[in-house]
């Protein structure tokens, strides 16, 4: 699945209360029925195991992973290919024709035609799913899950609430700020990051995309280096960026990719003009952890979350095979499976590092732009930075 092929995309949601492995057993009781109950076009909807969207384990022992607990929410439903479901109704609805010997079928007869054809596709078709990852952080009381869209994301919601008792909450620019910092985003004035007095401020504030930007600044003017959790990490951005403000001039959004798009004029022009980076490609590291992810500044989502490999074991050579000088009891390497669940909580533990680092770096913004003469100051230097990359020094001045 997803969060096992080493790139995954997730959206993280705080939870409402502290979960234990034991919970697993609220999972397993509103599990995926047989997919023999399948009727019509109607879906089946449950909760499976960590491996695929058929694994019915549902139990402790299989889904409890380091300080992780893994499962799926998954959906299945009967669907007939829309191609093939146009031919086969072009068909009969010809031989229909003939079977009549009419020129033209009134509409009661291609309405009676295409009922019938459906019914005997959807009886005979595949079920087709749709899943949903889920890994409960156990340490931090969150969520991450593999749901990119608000229908996912409502789907996921109510059933996680109604199986748990639990109520996800989306992390986003503004839960997040409340989380960190007690700010209600309402309280902030909105401001433009731009030294271009043509663009007119936006009227409602958007925290996620002016973190974004002033992150970057800070990236390449200050100091691409940040003290958390007890070592010095590390950051750097890359490319595709893409710039978005609903009040600059002409379009609202730009692409820079291919090329060199962090040293592009384009750049400094889409800052000039009112925007604000909205996505970006982000690396985050510590000690010996590369972490790189797609952040989006609107709503928080991790998108192509790649975690540098856990460190192989040596392989096998002549001394392997020598007869063990150990003391009896030494201990012996862990099972395949194990060592399976131990890389796999090793490689979310890293995903957490990025959340956890992304927000502490978040935080440190949040101080600055909850205190006024703060954020003045700050945007001042930004403003001049803006004018510089965009060629336009002189007209500051």
């Amino acid at each position: 699945m997803g969060f096992e092929s080493g790139s995954s995309s997730f959206r993280a949601f705080y939870l409402s209360r502290d979960l234990t492995p034991a919970d697993i057993e609220r999972f397993a009781k509103f599990a995926l029925p047989p997919l023999d109950t399948l009727v019509g076009d109607e879906p089946l909807c449950g909760w499976a195991g960590p491996a695929h969207a058929l694994d019915a384990d549902l139990s402790e022992e299989h889904c409890w992973r380091g300080d992780w607990l893994w499962f799926a929410h998954v959906t299945a439903r009967k669907k007939v290919p829309p191609s093939y479901l146009r031919a086969v109704l072009q068909q009969e609805l010809e031989i229909e024709r003939r079977a009549r010997e009419v020129e033209f079928l009134p509409r009661a007869a291609k309405t009676e035609v295409r009922e019938r054809v459906e019914e005997a596709l959807i009886r005979e078709a595949q079920p087709s799913f749709g899943c949903m990852e889920c890994a409960v952080d156990l340490r931090n009381t969150r969520l991450f899950a593999s749901a990119m869209n608000d229908a996912a994301i409502q789907t996921l919601c109510s059933a996680f609430r109604e199986t748990s008792d639990c109520m996800p909450v989306l992390m986003g620019p503004e839960s997040a700020a409340y989380r960190l910092r007690g700010i209600d985003c309402n309280s902030l004035e909105p401001v433009n990051m731009t030294p271009n007095n043509t663009i007119a401020a936006a009227p409602e504030i958007a925290l996620g995309t002016e973190f974004l930007t002033w992150l970057f600044y800070r990236w390449e003017n200050e100091d691409a280096t940040f003290d958390f959790d007890d070592a010095r990490c590390g950051l750097m951005f890359e490319g595709p960026l893409t710039f978005a403000g609903d009040e600059a001039p002409g379009c609202h959004e730009t692409l820079l990719r291919n090329g060199t798009p962090l040293d592009t004029p384009e750049f400094g022009i889409a800052l000039w003009n009112g925007k604000k980076l909205r996505r970006a490609k982000l690396t985050l590291t510590k000690n010996d952890w590369v972490v790189t992810a797609t952040v989006d500044g609107n709503d928080f989502s991790f998108r192509s979350v790649k975690t540098d490999p856990p460190k192989k074991a040596k392989e096998k050579d002549a001394f392997d095979e020598m007869p063990s000088m150990n003391a009896p009891g030494a201990p012996v390497p862990p099972p395949a499976e194990d060592k399976h669940k131990l890389e796999m909580a090793e490689r979310m533990d890293r995903a957490a590092f990025f959340v956890d680092a992304f927000l502490h770096l978040y935080g440190e913004f949040l101080k600055v732009r909850e205190e006024p003469a703060a954020w003045y100051a700050q945007l001042e230097k930004i403003r001049t930075w803006v004018a510089h990359r965009a060629g336009m020094d002189a007209v500051q001045a």
